[in-house]
């Protein structure tokens, strides 16, 4: 009976139901990606693929030469950078696609939420609708007792009332009629309203279920979608494999590079050539970290930071100056006893940003940590590294060794201190250990 009345009832609630739909679909579609969103997306990504392309074909001819010239320093660099190159346009394609992916994640967990709510609210009905139910069947029941009351007592008829009863006895039967008719039309009128109130919520659940179909539609969308961004992210998975092959073609010539450099005249031209570019690379670097720093605030190092070579023999090789031309945004530091394999401490408490391995764009392997404030510390060319993104360290922890990865020539520590996107002189805030107590390092 419930259903022929839903049923029934459809007609009368056609317009509601058709606004619902309305606003439910324009909810719906807001979070769908547009057609100029994903044509924008598509020529971004063909775009770096013929970028790749181009810049593949230079890497190659660079190989042949460098294959020719095994001991030209000049050459295997510009294979370097071209590979670099490489490395950058990889990096970039994989950022379309993660931000690509995460939409899309969002956009489902949007919709599934949407459907929860529409669960619930299809439950809280049916719970209503049974309730109901029952008081309807109590009714039925109560009005059958009655009727069955009535037929038990042999009630006479009108006529027989007049004939047979006293003014008294008439009088009672005259009460009791009105009586039966007022519990009647009291009955009557609360099964119309319980038949209402059912018709009501039957149509409401219709209407749910109606949207919640459009709803697991929009969420099969979706899932398509899903499927769509999953093969992106295999696309993922092979940029970075061409990622770390790239980074081991360019350690493999720059130990070529390094095998050369280190028999030069360091007065030289060709030495200072090589010395150049590699300043060149480490500041081309240094550039993009700047441009891409996200963490901004106060700019206040709140305490003393300690030394990031935690030896009492820790000397600086190399300052915040511009050098061979070109600006040493950091210090290199290192131990008069050997720097190969020491100890590196983080300089003060904050959370790990950053934990590279390999070429790191000439950092090689290196650790960022973040101290809040705005305030990020750079710990570059280690042996080894010794934390994890996202982890907590305390000033004092170590994090890692020095080394001598990425564009170095010779073991040691470079440490970089940027603040809200700066890069600023590090011995300006830290402080080391001697025998003597501590002290500000703000010379060579």
């Amino acid at each position: 009976m419930l259903l022929k009345a839903v049923y029934n009832s459809k007609k009368i609630f056609s317009f509601v139901l058709a606004l619902v739909i309305l606003v439910s679909g324009l909810s719906i579609s807001a979070f769908a990606l547009t057609d100029a969103e994903k044509q924008e997306y598509k020529n971004k990504i063909e775009e770096i693929k013929q970028q790749i392309a181009a810049n593949q074909e230079k890497i190659d001819a660079l190989e042949q030469e460098a294959s020719k010239y095994d001991p030209e320093i000049s050459t295997l660099q510009s294979k370097i950078d071209a590979l670099q190159k490489q490395i950058d346009l990889y990096n970039y394609e994989i950022s379309l696609i993660d931000a690509d992916i995460a939409r899309v994640d969002e956009q489902i967990s949007s919709v599934e939420a949407e459907i929860g709510a529409l669960n619930k609210q299809i439950k809280e009905l049916d719970e209503q609708v049974i309730k109901l139910e029952q008081e309807k069947a109590d009714t039925y029941v109560l009005l059958g007792e009655r009727i069955r009351a009535s037929y038990m007592a042999g009630a006479a008829t009108p006529l027989e009332f007049i004939l047979t009863s006293d003014d008294f006895e008439f009088q009672v039967y005259l009460e009791r009629v009105e009586l039966l008719q007022r519990i009647a039309e009291n009955d009557d009128k609360l099964i119309k309203e319980l038949e209402q109130n059912i018709i009501d919520i039957g149509v409401k659940v219709a209407e749910i279920e109606d949207v919640k179909k459009r709803l697991n539609t929009k969420i099969a969308e979706l899932d398509e979608a899903k499927i769509e961004y999953e093969e992106k992210k295999q696309e993922q998975v092979d940029a970075r494999k061409v990622i770390e092959d790239a980074e081991a073609l360019i350690q493999k010539d720059l130990d070529k590079v390094m095998a050369i450099v280190n028999k030069l005249d360091a007065q030289s031209a060709e030495y200072q050539a090589a010395i150049d570019k590699r300043e060149e690379a480490i500041l081309d670097l240094e550039d993009k970290l700047s441009e891409n720093n996200t963490h901004y605030g106060s700019g206040v190092v709140d305490g003393d930071m300690v030394w990031p070579l935690p030896y009492e023999d820790a000397y600086i090789s190399s300052s915040f100056k511009v050098r061979w031309g070109k600006q040493h945004n950091g210090i290199d530091t290192c131990r008069w006893a050997g720097t190969h394999g020491a100890d590196v401490i983080s300089v003060k408490a904050g959370t790990v940003e950053v934990a590279n391995w390999g070429w790191g764009g000439g950092y090689g392997n290196y650790v960022v940590i973040n101290h809040g404030n705005g305030v990020l510390s750079y710990y570059a060319h280690l042996s080894n590294i010794r934390v994890s993104v996202g982890q907590r360290v305390r000033q004092g922890d170590v994090i890692g060794n020095a080394g001598n990865t990425g564009y170095s020539f010779g073991a040691h520590l470079h440490f970089g201190l940027m603040i809200n996107g700066g890069w600023v002189n590090p011995v300006n805030y830290l402080t080391r250990y001697t025998p003597g107590g501590k002290y500000i390092q703000a010379t060579d």
